[in-house]
């Protein structure tokens, strides 16, 4: 079991160049990749997504790949345009008619003066150490994933031993209750109807009543419900893709249960029912974080 929220980080240097990835991940329907990285290494932008396509399927996943290089490119003055801009600064001293001496840093400071080289990269080389280092990075990230996936497995087997222990009980005290019911209706039926009818209609009336009983019967969704919990549970030691498979139990679980309370309506097990609403509802918010 693999939660979608995980952060990795990795880290390389050398006498040229310091590369840092960060690898950050949170819930998500599907698949969001975002990729910030310099331009320098726009040449690896369809391998870098491959090789985080093939690591994390689900999620809003942001990578941060910065890159700094400890070598300055090579830079040359524009001497033409030096010469043209002493030139222009002179004529302006003249027009005003002042001596006033021209720093000459900020002359050096105009547009297009300096010309800086562009950076020379080794790509075969670059590309080894960018895609190793992302795969430092995503293994970090999937051993956060991991352990919050082992956190989440564990609240889940304990909601669900909650939920068996209630749904025992409910299972238990449900024969008494449709004893009771029917017991209460056969009197109710008796005491406004029963000196107006014929014997032979009262026996149709009673057999009626025990029809009506037996709808208001809530074995078969105790028993998916028993079912459902036994598979969800199940489901948890999978390794494979889980959040749409278990999110789906949990809404057939949640169907159950309001079934049972619409039927069991008795203060005997009012707690249990509430109970297993409550636990459902929690594994569903935490389900959402999983792959």
């Amino acid at each position: 079991m693999k939660s979608m929220t995980g952060y990795g980080r990795a880290k390389y240097r050398d006498e040229i160049i310091v590369l840092e990835i960060e690898v950050r991940s949170v819930n998500s329907r599907f698949l969001d990749l975002h990729i910030k990285q310099p331009s320098h290494l726009s040449f690896l932008e369809t391998e870098i997504s491959k090789q985080i396509n093939k690591i994390v399927v689900r999620g809003k996943v942001n990578v941060y790949i910065n890159l700094n290089l400890l070598k300055a490119p090579g830079m040359e003055l524009n001497e033409d345009m030096v010469k043209a801009y002493w030139e222009l600064y002179n004529r302006a001293k003249e027009i005003v008619g002042t001596d006033a001496p021209l720093p000459f840093a900020r002359l050096l400071s105009e547009k297009d003066l300096i010309r800086i080289g562009k950076i020379e990269i080794d790509e075969d080389n670059m590309r080894e150490i960018v895609l190793t280092t992302l795969d430092e990075a995503l293994s970090a990230h999937q051993k956060m994933a991991l352990t919050e996936g082992d956190s989440m497995r564990e609240y889940c087997l304990s909601s669900l031993l909650k939920i068996s222990s209630a749904l025992n009980k409910i299972d238990e005290e449900f024969p008494k209750y449709k004893k009771e019911i029917y017991s209460k209706l056969k009197d109710n039926i008796e005491d406004l109807i029963g000196e107006f009818v014929k014997e032979e209609d009262h026996k149709k009336l009673l057999l009626e009543t025990a029809v009506y009983v037996e709808k208001a019967d809530i074995t078969e969704e105790i028993i998916r419900l028993k079912n459902h919990t036994d598979k969800f549970s199940t489901l948890l030691d999978e390794p494979a893709e889980l959040g749409k498979k278990l999110n789906f139990i949990l809404q057939e679980m949640h169907r159950e249960i309001n079934t049972i309370g619409s039927k069991f309506n008795s203060t005997n097990v009012f707690d249990d029912i509430i109970l297993i609403k409550e636990e459902i509802e929690k594994c569903r918010e935490l389900i959402q974080n999983v792959r």
